[in-house]
């Protein structure tokens, strides 16, 4: 009678098994899924060669020098994400409504947006250097500035074209440039390394020579076609800016605490301060580095879910992709809590020691950033870019209040604090913005 039972349940498996089979080969075969894990994968390598330079540079430099790196790179950073706002996330959003006679020329002119931004970064960067040679600032980022400027051209093109293929959904392009540029910088650096040569300078050496030959060799491969009309390129400019200036401003709000966090740190404290922040940034970016991927792929992904099936394809999208972040997140959170300061002085040295609590916050901020990621790109997809600025704002000012109270007592564990207290309110702030304007939208259908 058992027998038989196991038999009859066996039965009934069967069918479901071979269900769940058919669609995990569904899955695994459908394109959707191949371009979600090349942005994942492409995402893992560049977050992975961010995480080997810093821990090179903790282990040869020191917590002072790799204080100095972070606020280098924050310029670089800064750099590039106002080009990205203000280039490429237009490009990815308009690029869908393009004609297909239209699109070469219109990545031509994103091509002229991007020389002209890369311009004023460069006077940028020599305004700096001027204060610093006043005596006002940190005097030791003077040297590194310099490599920094000669090397920003390329960083911002190479940044600039592998958001294009993002847009293009051309991952396998943007993975080929990222696997270039890090064999040829992490090579680089490990060379300076070993012959004990390796400073902040040459960092920046090393990556601006590896993003111009990927600019090179995309060049010469020209995966997506493009056209300079001059003429049209200020059309496009100002067509663009009604949605670049939206986002822009908002990553300028969101995200200025992010920037200012480090120059703080080492105002109230030293460089030191800075250098823990920044290691445990990198140990928390590891699980960064999935968001960021899933998030290349999500920009697009929305929307055209949108643009062909409307909020209901867009929640779709919207609901799978916050249960991935949750699951993969929120599994990264309870390791780097379980761990504790282990893995920052295996990967960063003994200096880093005590560190972990800043690890542990801000691995969960990384977890509450992902899901006013996955509203932020909602917003994007229908086309309220501007709505993000109630979340930004609210984000901001919680990490502002949250700082001025913690980072002077508690310094890197109190930035920290400040960043995760900043996430919560924005991913509640957005989240409710984007059900809010939904809601209006699907009223608005009806009503038709």
């Amino acid at each position: 009678m058992a027998t038989s039972t196991l038999i009859h349940e066996d039965d009934q498996g069967a069918p479901r098994r071979l269900a769940l089979r058919g669609l995990a080969k569904r899955l695994m075969a459908s394109t959707d899924t191949h371009r979600g894990i090349s942005a994942v994968l492409d995402q893992g390598i560049v977050s992975g060669l961010s995480f080997a330079t810093c821990s090179i540079v903790a282990i040869a430099c020191g917590r002072f020098e790799l204080g100095v790196a972070q606020l280098g790179l924050k310029i670089l950073v800064l750099a590039m994400n106002v080009q990205g706002e203000l280039v490429n996330a237009p490009f990815t959003v308009y690029r869908q409504r393009q004609h297909a006679a239209d699109r070469a020329a219109f990545t031509g002119s994103m091509f002229v947006h991007q020389s002209w931004l890369a311009a004023l970064s460069f006077i940028g960067v020599c305004g700096y250097l001027i204060v610093l040679y006043c005596g006002i600032g940190p005097t030791h980022l003077i040297a590194p500035l310099w490599m920094l400027l000669l090397a920003l051209p390329f960083c911002l093109m190479h940044a600039f074209l592998r958001h294009l293929a993002f847009a293009c959904f051309q991952f396998r392009i943007a993975l080929a440039m990222d696997i270039t540029v890090t064999w040829i910088q992490l090579g680089t650096i490990m060379a300076l390394f070993f012959t004990g040569t390796l400073t902040v300078s040459s960092i920046f050496v090393a990556m601006g020579t590896a993003s111009a030959i990927a600019c090179v060799a995309w060049y010469l491969v020209r995966p997506e076609p493009f056209q300079i009309v001059w003429r049209r390129s200020w059309h496009d400019w100002c067509a663009n800016w009604l949605f670049g200036r939206w986002a822009m401003l908002s990553h300028a709000i969101g995200c200025a605490m992010t920037y200012v966090l480090p120059w703080l740190l080492a105002a109230m404290h030293d460089e030191s301060a800075t250098g823990t922040l920044a290691a445990c940034s990198k140990l928390s970016a590891l699980a960064g580095t999935f968001v960021v991927g899933v998030a290349h792929y999500l920009t697009p992904k929305a929307v055209a879910s949108y643009a062909s099936h409307g909020l209901a394809g867009l929640h779709r999208v919207l609901g799978v992709t916050a249960g991935v972040f949750v699951s993969a997140v929120g599994l990264f959170c309870l390791i780097v809590l379980v761990t504790g300061d282990t893995l920052l002085t295996a990967l960063f040295g003994n200096e880093f020691a005590g560190a972990g609590a800043v690890a542990s916050v801000l691995s969960l901020a990384v977890l509450l950033n992902s899901l006013a990621v996955v509203a932020g790109n909602a917003l994007w997809a229908i086309d309220r870019p501007q709505a993000n600025l109630i979340g930004d704002v609210a984000a901001l000012l919680a990490t502002l209040v949250a700082a001025v109270w913690l980072v002077g007592c508690w310094g890197a564990l109190g930035a920290a604090v400040a960043i995760l207290v900043g996430g919560g309110v924005g991913a509640v702030v957005r989240g409710t913005t984007f059900w809010i304007l939904s809601q209006r939208i699907a009223a608005a259908a009806e009503g038709v």
